[in-house]
């Protein structure tokens, strides 16, 4: 074993430690002191409403939480939902991934009960937030303002998943649900690629070695579509909670998770439009279909061991496995495979494309907190994540159709047009934390503390292209029946397709050709902190912070692109403040700074290729940390226990910004890079939880919040050639300023909610919920092409809940009730003209579902 990670590993499981997570906090006037003993013990209420806002009241640092009742009460079955009712939060359309203050997965942090996570896709930083379900967690808490005790690499948000402790009565809860996409189920024949499972846990090996080469076509699932019968999603799942006394003081609690559940998906339209800038096309598929179906497995333990009111451990254990299929095929024009026709009159490009990612996550934590005497408290946090993350058997097909001639040929010799791909991402990932803190009397606390996390990525990835051997005009394909032309039959012969990689032909250099391309990180992270809380007055207390982290990694790759290593040592100081002040008990004055660091994902430094449909993507190794600067201040009033009103205004002053960009070359491939020297974002965030109506059993509810945001960077071109000597890749603004990529200008939530209660334990809860989220950049334009921006589009959701005495529930949702378009166009800034990208219906989806509790 590496000496750093048996170090790490040692120091951690030797030790008594740090807290998963900060809980304590400092009590802001003498007579709260009880209430916040009364809620340290009674952690089974730790989601409510109620406690949410309490311990946002209470607080010395700035957070804010959403809990899981409110989440139940709104029907929210997954955290990438949850995380999008907090102030400044937005998901990206068509994946998990979170934007918060208008800065994407890149800026952002996720941890699970205050230890950092792998993603689960090697294209993106954070898990993806959509494969936690709500059923397993307290709450989510959103830490957009940074304090030390977190890694400092964030500029957006840190997203805690706090998993669910049980303390309540022993019960269990099975829950039964089902529901429909209209788009899936309007859809005459549905398809999906041949080989996946309806679980998700179909494995489909890549070839061989021996096999390809003594063998040839030996690729066991065909090219053919499979139909699917009855599109319908289903849900099922359970969990339980159950507590045994264990001597005088000692009390051991279960929590257990178990559920699956699918989606199907159909979306129709345009997609991967690209232009000039006279405004002619360089591609757009615009008669475009794609069917997707997820699965979602999970199962998660949480044993909480109370020794005494002294000591307590906690052990969970979480496993998540998700599978994806995406089945796409494209008409319309596209110049890389068939450059004559562009109006379509006589010539269309018909593209396939169906991909299967499967992904195991594995996050085991043991925790543990230990109050040795009245002013030191210890607490330790010790996890290990394991990922394995793998796309086998994508397949890409491109044909183009002769109306004339009523007959398909392959679009283009370059073998690249019709592939097969598979790659794997394993990575083993160890963290802990370890702190103290040390009270001085009644008015100071200190907290000492060090983390350390060692992960190590290992990357594979092999396309196998076929390249078309007779000549255009002497073959017919039937774009419906690839098999006819693609199997082992044909390539014995020697006639029709060879089967080549980037490195080379199979038949004459197989042990060169075959060699997959790769790349592996090995990242270590040591860090060591230092908190001081110091209450000046009954309603003055600051918090003072510095952290330092070290960051190594060495990067070996071998790709199509480049073959070679990178080391890299950052040393990072990071300090922070949080000032509160008491104005009464129900008005709070908060004001916050700090620094923190940005740093490229694993993707977008690894100098490896990966293909879509709409784009391709480069790892560019040039690209480099960006520092940030943050302020926040922040008023806060609570007018009752369950109501909040908070107006803040922030700002973030970013040095050496990274974004995505299109570089110079003829593919109008993307990569990231530091694009200039400075950037920043203004702000302005507002947030309303107030009860319309309370009366008796009835009470009618409300829950808004808005966020208003001003960015800008500095976009440099003679930088970007001057710095990406090592890469070679080079761009063409056309501003010398704009936006920063991904940020709205505006964005909304807006929920009302009626809750009755009648005949003592029968409940009815109805939470309507809206989002909007204004117009923002997907990627920066160049040369004489505009931005790419996707534009504004609005969501509205609907729960209706009935909990009965005899412990059976009911509920039905709708989803995306107006069922707005998604789109995405290009700007020309020389004719004024918004031309289309990407536009297409999610569909409106309802469901229904029945739960027993006992």
């Amino acid at each position: 074993m590496n000496f750093r990670k048996l170090s790490i590993a040692v120091l951690f499981l030797t030790t008594s430690g740090t807290l998963f997570y900060a809980q304590e906090k400092n009590d802001t006037v003498k007579k709260e002191k009880k209430i916040e003993g009364v809620i340290i013990q009674g952690t089974t209420k730790k989601g409510t409403e109620a406690n949410i806002i309490s311990v946002q009241r209470k607080s010395v640092e700035v957070i804010e939480r959403v809990g899981s009742v409110q989440l139940e009460k709104q029907g929210v079955g997954d955290v990438s939902v949850a995380v999008t009712k907090a102030t400044g939060s937005q998901k990206q359309e068509g994946s998990g991934q979170i934007f918060i203050r208008g800065l994407g997965d890149r800026n952002n942090s996720t941890t699970i009960n205050g230890l950092q996570v792998p993603s689960n896709d090697p294209l993106f930083k954070n898990i993806d937030l959509s494969i936690i379900k709500t059923d397993m967690i307290d709450f989510v808490g959103l830490e957009k303002v940074y304090n030390p005790k977190l890694w400092g690499d964030m500029s957006g948000a840190n997203v805690d998943i706090v998993t669910k402790v049980y303390t309540g009565k022993p019960y269990f809860k099975v829950n039964l649900g089902s529901s429909v996409n209209f788009n899936a189920v309007q859809k005459n024949n549905y398809f999906l690629q041949d080989g996946p499972s309806y679980f998700g846990f179909e494995k489909i090996d890549q070839p061989s070695k021996n096999a390809i080469v003594n063998q040839g076509y030996v690729f066991k699932t065909s090219w053919r579509n499979q139909e699917v019968n009855n599109p319908f999603n289903t849900a099922l799942n359970f969990d339980f909670g159950t507590n045994f006394k264990i001597g005088d003081q000692g009390k051991l609690s279960i929590f257990g998770y178990g559920g699956f559940d699918n989606s199907y998906e159909y979306f129709t339209g345009t997609t991967g439009g690209a232009y000039d800038g006279q405004d002619n096309p360089l591609r757009i598929y615009n008669n475009a279909e794609e069917f997707k179906y997820t699965t979602n497995t999970t199962g998660i333990v949480n044993v909480n061991y109370r020794i005494n009111p002294n000591h307590n451990i906690n052990l969970s254990s979480n496993y998540i496995h998700t599978s994806e299929q995406k089945l796409g095929n494209y008409s319309g024009y596209n110049r890389d495979y068939y450059d004559n026709d562009p109006s379509q009159e006589r010539f269309i490009t018909q593209q396939r494309r169906a991909t299967y990612r499967v992904n195991d996550l594995i996050a085991n934590q043991l925790r543990g907190e230990h109050t040795l005497s009245e002013p030191l408290k210890i607490s330790w946090n010790v996890g290990y994540n394991r990922l394995d993350s793998k796309r086998p058997d994508r397949q890409d097909n491109v044909t183009v159709f002769d109306k004339q001639q009523n007959y398909s040929f392959f679009a283009s010799s370059n073998p690249g047009a019709n592939n097969r791909y598979y790659d794997q991402l394993l990575e083993n990932d160890f963290v802990g934390d370890l702190h103290a803190d040390y009270k001085l009397g009644e008015k100071a606390k200190i907290t000492l503390g060090y983390s350390g996390r060692y992960k190590d990525s290992d990357f594979k990835a092999t396309q196998y292209n076929f390249r078309i051997l007779p000549a255009q005009g002497t073959y017919f394909v039937d774009p419906n029946n690839y098999d006819s032309f693609f199997n082992l039959g044909n390539y014995q012969t020697g006639a029709f397709f060879d089967i080549v990689t980037f490195r080379g032909d199979i038949k004459f250099s197989p042990e060169t050709a075959l060699l997959p391309q790769t790349f592996t990180s090995e990242m270590t992270n040591n860090a060591g902190y230092i908190n001081v809380d110091y209450k000046f007055t009954e309603k003055f207390t600051a918090q003072l912070g510095l952290r330092y982290e070290n960051l190594m990694q060495k990067l070996t790759y071998n790709t199509a692109i480049l073959q070679g290593k990178i080391n890299r040592d950052y040393n990072k100081i990071l300090p922070a403040f949080n000032l509160k002040y008491s104005l009464n008990d129900q008005h709070n004055l908060r004001l916050a700074g700090s620094k923190t660091y940005t740093t490229p994902l694993l993707l977008e430094t690894a100098p490896f290729e990966y293909v879509d449909v709409d784009e391709s993507t480069i790892g560019n190794v040039s690209n480099y940390p960006s520092d940030n600067y943050n302020v926040d201040l922040k008023w806060e009033w609570f007018p009752k226990k369950n109501e909040l009103i908070s107006l803040t205004a922030f700002a973030k002053y970013i040095q050496n910004p990274l974004a995505r960009t299109t570089i110079n070359s003829s593919s109008n491939s993307v990569s990231f890079m530091n694009v200039g020297d400075t950037g920043r974002v203004f702000g302005l965030e507002a947030e309303l939880r107030k009860d319309i109506y309370d009366s008796g059993n009835t009470r009618l509810y409300t829950f808004v919040n808005g966020t208003y945001l001003n960015t800008e960077q500095e976009l440099d071109n003679e930088k970007i050639t001057k710095e990406n000597q090592g890469s070679g890749f080079s761009a063409s603004f056309i501003k010398d300023k704009d936006k920063l990529q991904g940020a709205s200008e505006f964005l909304a939530n807006a929920n009302i909610g009626v809750e009755h209660k009648w005949g003592g334990k029968n409940t009815m809860d109805l939470v309507v919920s809206y989002s909007y989220i204004s117009d923002n950049i997907y990627a920066l334009g160049f040369q004489n092409r505009g931005n790419m921006v996707d534009k504004a589009f609005s969501t509205l959701d609907a729960t209706l809940k009935f909990k009965l005495n005899s412990g059976i529930g009911f509920s039905l949702s709708g989803r995306n009730l107006i069922n707005p378009y998604f789109q995405r166009v290009q700007e020309n800034p020389l004719t004024g003209n918004e031309l289309v990208a990407r536009k297409y219906k999610r569909g409106t989806g309802i469901g229904a579902s029945v739960s027993y509790e006992f």
